[in-house]
């Protein structure tokens, strides 16, 4: 962590071949934050220069960090690179595609500030939704997040929904003594068991509306096998975390 001043919130940004929605976003995060904020773009030396385009954007928008990577590759460690150079007193981190909202970044600071430890974007509370199944392969993909969805609460006994959600904000004392650890989004299942059962955090799920990628190419599976495959390891996840703190 940065010994330099702190600004409000810290939005860690990980890309790959991302250079037709991030200059997008970043002009949204403007638009939208209504506090000091840092936008840490950490950029896995992607193909298509989404890195040059951030390192340009940067030179007129100081609140624009850009982490050029060139030895490491990955959702997990990127997130973690974020938050090594993070000076926000609170975190965020999101999905650089458009299929987040940034327009619903205030009322997870909004949670925040009436109490809660932890926000997290849900599509799975009243008000949230998933607006992607436009194809059979994407209706398949909203099926399995669903059917996680249920069996995630119910195996690990409690109450949260959205399993594989990626939209988060939190105080910064909640992870400082934590390393994200998981391939793709079984960090996120990991994460949240640590803050809801090692930490105690109050953890709040705010709705949004997951809404289907317009530019670019998703990084997620591409056909049925593989997304069978990863609903395989979110559930070799949960059955470790149903026991790594102890199961009521």
């Amino acid at each position: 962590m940065t010994t330099e001043q702190r600004v409000a919130l810290s939005i860690i940004l990980p890309t790959y071949n991302e250079s037709e929605n991030i200059l997008l976003l970043l002009d949204a995060l403007e638009q939208h934050i209504p506090v000091s904020y840092e936008a840490i773009v950490v950029d896995d030396n992607s193909p298509d220069g989404t890195w040059s385009l951030v390192g340009e954007y940067a030179r007129t928008h100081p609140q624009v960090v850009l982490v050029h990577r060139t030895q490491e590759r990955g959702l997990t460690s990127a997130i973690n690179a974020g938050l090594d150079c993070a000076r926000g007193e609170l975190l965020l981190w999101m999905d650089v595609d458009m299929s987040m909202p940034p327009s619903r970044i205030p009322a997870l600071l909004h949670a925040i500030r009436q109490g809660a430890d932890v926000a997290v974007g849900s599509r799975y509370v009243r008000g949230g939704g998933d607006a992607r199944a436009v194809t059979p392969l994407l209706t398949f993909q909203l099926f399995l997040s669903k059917v996680l969805s249920i069996l995630g609460g119910w195996f690990l006994g409690c109450s949260f929904r959205d399993w594989s959600s990626g939209f988060i904000v939190m105080k910064r004392q909640m992870i400082d003594e934590y390393r994200l650890s998981g391939d793709y989004g079984e960090y996120f299942i990991n994460l949240i068991c640590y803050l809801i059962k090692q930490r105690g955090a109050q953890v709040v799920e705010v709705p949004y509306v997951l809404t289907p990628r317009e530019r670019g190419e998703s990084k997620t599976a591409t056909n049925i096998w593989g997304f069978f495959l990863r609903g395989r390891k979110y559930l070799r996840v949960m059955w470790h975390q149903r026991y790594a703190y102890g199961h009521e």
